[in-house]
């Protein structure tokens, strides 16, 4: 539990002294956290002063007790800030609010994870500014399913997309999901739905980070979206139920799309877009960035060039972000995903994923027309991403084959090749 509270229990169920409201776990675990985002916000607290008033006061009694004397060994700043603490901190109707608030939203199918918990996501802890509470909706074993995935990519855009730009998206994102990589996005109108629509369709896992509450959809548009994501994959949101879509939450969203994801994938951006304040965000936390090249005269374009000229990846199809993935190189990262998930592979001897003489040979055959991409070789060779990826590194790795620009030639050093 996120406190140790003192409270009168019956069975499956927590009576908070003043007030009403019975709750089950769930409940009770929504309205901890309903009542931590609250005091944070409303008394102005930093993420440290709200854990050491947390471990200071390590039940709920204990903190709404407290008296201003106790709370100023915690809380720095001016008497005024303590004071506003104190008041709210005490504020019997304010808490039997949250706990409607709590029910309602177990009711909706939200519940909350802090960031102390062992479930919060790894790729969340060590960012700056991480967030204390995120509040999810969606099947939890679909959240464990998708934190448990070892590659994740962010694929952003523009709202208003030209044709090209839906084309990409479509394709890459495709090549994705069809890897296993978990696809993240914001639900925005544009790129961030054909991300999330292209993942669903693939029947990938895909992740929205809203700036708004997880009960809300924002833009409207996107409701049927947002319930197909609900049932196929999970919304995620610092902010609580009912929080309304404001022009200033969506900057702040930016760094969860970007530290959610081993890489940022952006699609087609003009030189003002938001999706710039990501790729920013995806520098300063260490992940890398991928920009796909576009149309010079196009003002559409201009932040793809932009982030290119400023040392992102040329993003011309998922193998140039798959190879690059950090945590021991791609064919590491999917051997341990498939070892950890056997019942993810189809059976049979097509299946094999040791190089093997046929493999090789057929590969060998193939490049002596001419160099190709990952891509040009799963197709022509009817393999999907992460086999292709295996075959070609090993190949690589004993020097049979050479890549650059993305592309594979032949070595003289052909030892598959007989």
């Amino acid at each position: 539990m996120l406190l140790k509270l003192c409270n009168t229990v019956s069975v499956g169920q927590r009576v908070w002294k003043g007030g009403a409201h019975k709750m089950n776990e769930k409940q009770t675990r929504l309205y901890e956290c309903l009542f931590v985002t609250g005091m944070t916000r409303q008394a102005s607290l930093s993420y440290k002063t709200v854990t050491d008033l947390l471990v200071h006061f390590p039940g709920l009694d204990q903190l709404t007790g407290a008296s201003g004397r106790d709370l100023a060994e915690i809380v720095r700043g001016p008497q005024e800030k303590i004071s506003r603490l104190s008041t709210l901190l005490k504020d019997e109707r304010w808490r039997q609010d949250l706990q409607k608030q709590a029910i309602q939203a177990d009711q909706q199918g939200i519940w909350a994870v802090f960031c102390l918990d062992a479930d919060y996501p790894e790729r969340l802890r060590d960012i700056n500014g991480k967030p204390l509470i995120l509040y999810c909706r969606g099947d939890p074993e679909r959240y464990a399913e998708i934190f448990s995935r070892p590659f994740s990519v962010t694929v952003i855009g523009t709202r208003n997309p030209t044709a090209y730009g839906k084309t990409v998206a479509e394709k890459i994102t495709a090549e994705l999901a069809e890897s296993r990589v978990v696809i993240v996005s914001g639900l925005a109108r544009g790129i961030d739905a054909i991300a999330h629509r292209t993942a669903l369709q693939k029947r990938g896992l895909t992740l929205a980070v809203l700036g708004n509450g997880p009960d809300l959809t924002y833009p409207p548009e996107n409701t049927d979206l947002m319930e197909k994501i609900i049932k196929a994959g999970l919304i995620v949101s610092e902010h609580p139920p009912g929080t309304v879509p404001l022009r200033q939450h969506f900057p702040a969203r930016n760094r969860i799309l970007s530290g959610l994801a081993d890489a940022v994938a952006v699609i087609e951006a003009s030189s003002r877009s938001g999706t710039l304040i990501t790729a920013g965000y995806a520098g300063e936390q260490g992940r890398d960035v991928y920009a796909v090249p576009g149309n010079i005269l196009s003002p559409f374009s201009q932040g793809c060039n932009q982030l290119i000229r400023e040392g992102a990846g040329v993003l011309e199809s998922a193998a140039d972000i798959l190879w690059r993935l950090p945590g021991g190189g791609l064919q590491a990262r999917i051997e341990q995903w498939l070892h950890n998930h056997p019942d993810d592979i189809e059976s049979g001897p097509a299946r094999n994923r040791t190089t093997d003489s046929s493999q090789a040979g057929r590969l060998c055959q193939l490049l002596s027309g001419g160099s190709l991409s990952q891509m040009e070789i799963a197709s022509q060779m009817e393999m999907s991403m992460p086999d292709t990826a295996i075959l070609l590194t090993q190949m690589e790795l004993v020097g049979s084959l050479h890549c650059e620009k993305g592309r594979y030639s032949l070595t003289e050093r052909q030892i598959f090749c007989i």
